[in-house]
């Protein structure tokens, strides 16, 4: 009896055992089945789209800054004269131009008395900021003419960018796409292999940098004196792509 039960024992044993085996077989195989990808024979290759366009938007920084002995008067006189810059640039832009704050400041002015010895208040600075955004860059001169003629005192910078990003991003990368597929075919044929399919693909973008241009204090005087000429110039789309291609 002893016997017997020992044998069944054994028995469900070796069954269990050759279950078990059969199950990671088969997970075995299907962990196989599904990164069977990375086990071809491949060939990965980058490509790159690049489109070159011309801005249809500008952003003239610029700013008024006044200083007085009191904080009321800084106040006051940079209220005044950005009002009047204001009132001069708006009948200039079109409908879908626009002006707006980006930042406004007032802190106290300190000097060093070298007969004291002390840091003293000598007075108020105020500084008012805008952007101004239009589609007319043929009219950027006229503008920054315009606002230094009547009170402001600081031109930043200008950018330059494009309403229609998305449509030439897209534009790039189709370039990339081709790009890398020409690579692909030139190195297959050189290799003596044949492309069989896409395995993978990664894009990837950059967005387009605005451009500027910088305005410093001589600068300023310069405009002041004679009319201003802006040149836009161009901006750069890029899109980049990684495809991995099954080769035999």
């Amino acid at each position: 009896m002893l016997k017997r039960s020992y044998f069944l024992g054994s028995s469900i044993l070796f069954i269990a055992g050759f279950i078990t085996f059969i199950l990671m077989l088969l997970m075995s195989n299907r962990a196989i089945a599904q990164t069977g990808m990375y086990e071809k024979n491949t060939l990965e290759v980058a490509g790159r789209g690049e489109i070159k366009i011309k801005p249809d938007v500008a952003y003239l920084t610029l700013s008024v800054e006044t200083t007085a002995k009191k904080a009321s008067d800084a106040v006051r006189e940079n209220a005044e004269r950005m009002k009047n810059v204001l009132d001069k640039l708006k009948p200039q832009i079109g409908k879908s131009d626009k002006i707006s704050t980006t930042g406004y400041q007032l802190y106290p002015l300190y000097e060093y008395n070298d007969r004291t010895k002390k840091t003293e208040l000598t007075g108020y600075r105020a500084s008012n900021e805008v952007v101004v955004e239009t589609h007319n860059l043929n009219d950027l001169g006229k503008l920054i003419d315009s606002a230094t003629q009547v009170g402001a005192n600081r031109i930043e910078n200008i950018s330059f960018g494009s309403d229609k990003r998305e449509e030439y991003r897209k534009e790039a990368l189709v370039k990339a796409v081709q790009d890398a597929k020409g690579t692909a075919e030139i190195v297959a044929n050189a290799s003596g292999v044949k492309i069989v399919r896409i395995l993978k693909i990664s894009p990837s973008y950059e967005v387009p940098r605005p451009l500027y241009r910088e305005f410093g204090a001589q600068k300023l005087a310069a405009m002041e004196a004679a009319p201003t000429p802006i040149e836009p110039g161009e901006l750069t789309v890029t899109a980049t792509v990684n495809i991995v291609f099954e080769i035999q």
